[in-house]
């Protein structure tokens, strides 16, 4: 019989992840959303990377985006807008399907999940 000290191995551990919900297209200024699904995508990421970087983070630590629409008309319109914003990174990518949403206007909601660095420190 052969016995092998195993060595904990650290770097298999998961990093810590910060997630962001219920992002979505709302424009503050004037509390409703743009027409498009363009637009209110592009307001969603802004609004995520803005919250990213108070932490000192960007979008090279976005690990997955998951999409929620009712509907997928003019999503393909946001391809050159991610390619843009995550074409280095290439995070994983989850389109979900959902019923309407309660609000009136709204097209989509976006979910974010980064990886912390591990000198990064959440409050």
């Amino acid at each position: 019989m052969i016995l092998l000290q195993m060595e904990e191995n650290t770097s298999l551990r998961p990093q810590p992840e910060l997630h962001l919900r219920h992002l979505t297209g709302i424009n503050a200024q004037t509390g409703g959303f743009p027409p498009e699904l363009f637009g209110q995508i592009r307001q969603a990421l802004m609004t995520g990377m803005d919250q990213l970087a108070s932490r000192g983070m960007g979008a090279e630590n976005v690990t997955r985006i998951i999409f929620m629409l009712h509907d997928t008309a003019g999503f393909a319109a946001c391809f050159p807008l991610l390619n843009d914003l995550f074409g280095r990174t290439c995070p994983a990518t989850t389109l979900r399907l959902v019923k309407p949403f309660e609000q009136p206007g709204q097209l989509a909601e976006i979910e974010l999940l980064a990886t912390v660095e591990p000198d990064d420190t959440e409050t």
